[in-house]
């Protein structure tokens, strides 16, 4: 891209206009398909929460959305079916930091409960699911003892990390900020609201054929044990995160990457031949997990 926004947002003059978003357009409901072996069904998946952690926070909202898609092509069709609810917490109280965030209160839950058998139909009835942070949404589902064995059987994808944004010439790879560059704006932190933002950029570029493809293509993790202190900045601008509870930073690659970043790490973070790093193959059902 050689401007900030999508090419075809711009005005004669090379303004921009920014309209607001609040539901996916009827005519998309409306297309007559015909099905044929091209066309599969996925999911895309939205959750807000307690809180960040999914050994001990709940979800206290959730919204799944059905779409048919192109297999060979890779682009969303049509939506099909859609499932959100509320959910009152067992163990956790919603915070004012979360309510800040989400709008979401105490009273707001109470007595609503998600019905965990209706999102695992969704779920197995769907080639892959997406979410805007797969690697969050994929670990609280996962946290839900009826939902663990039906979402291992299948694909998580990510917008999130499985496309390179700023490649592409956007700055932010926040949702909420692609929204506005592709010429939209949303009531953020909303579930269902946030599953169809998702899907109105999806629609705008070739981004799900991205993210598909990585999809099919083998990874391995790749954990900088014992990495020397002064090499964390180098670690965190070449992609790595910090894995707080083993210490070392980590990231995934790409098998025809793993040549190159071998060669980084033994040229840049483990000097004189003292290559520390583990690399371990990540089976395509276990992306994204915990």
């Amino acid at each position: 891209m050689s401007h900030l926004f999508v090419e075809s947002l711009y005005n004669e003059d090379k303004s921009v206009t920014i309209k607001e978003f609040t539901e996916l357009p009827p005519s998309i409901f409306d297309k007559e398909v015909k099905m044929n072996p091209d066309i599969g069904v996925c999911s895309i998946l939205d959750t807000e929460t307690t809180g960040l952690d999914y050994k001990k926070d709940e979800i206290i909202e959730i919204a799944i959305r059905k779409w048919l898609y192109h297999k060979k092509d890779h682009y969303l069709i049509k939506p099909i079916e859609v499932y959100s609810s509320l959910n009152e917490p067992i163990k956790n109280e919603i915070s004012g930091f979360i309510t800040k965030i989400t709008g979401i209160t105490n009273e707001d839950v109470k007595g609503k409960k998600i019905d965990w058998d209706v999102v695992s139909k969704l779920i197995s009835e769907s080639d892959f699911v997406l979410a805007h942070n797969a690697g969050f949404d994929r670990p609280m589902i996962e946290s839900v003892p009826q939902l663990k064995e039906v979402s291992q059987s299948v694909i998580w994808t990510c917008s999130l990390k499985q496309v390179n944004w700023a490649e592409l010439g956007f700055i932010s790879t926040k949702q909420e900020v692609l929204g506005i560059f592709h010429g939209f704006y949303y009531t953020a932190h909303k579930a269902l609201m946030d599953v169809d933002a998702l899907a109105n950029i999806l629609l705008q570029g070739n981004y799900l054929k991205t993210i598909l493809e990585d999809a099919k293509t083998k990874h391995v993790e790749v954990d900088c044990v014992q990495a020397p202190f002064a090499t964390k900045d180098l670690l965190k601008n070449n992609g790595f995160s910090w894995n707080a509870p083993k210490r070392f930073w980590t990231r995934s690659v790409s098998e025809p990457e793993l040549e190159a970043m071998k060669l980084f790490l033994s040229d840049e973070i483990y000097p004189q031949g003292f290559m520390k790093a583990e690399f371990t193959e990540i089976a395509l059902n276990d992306r994204f997990k915990a």
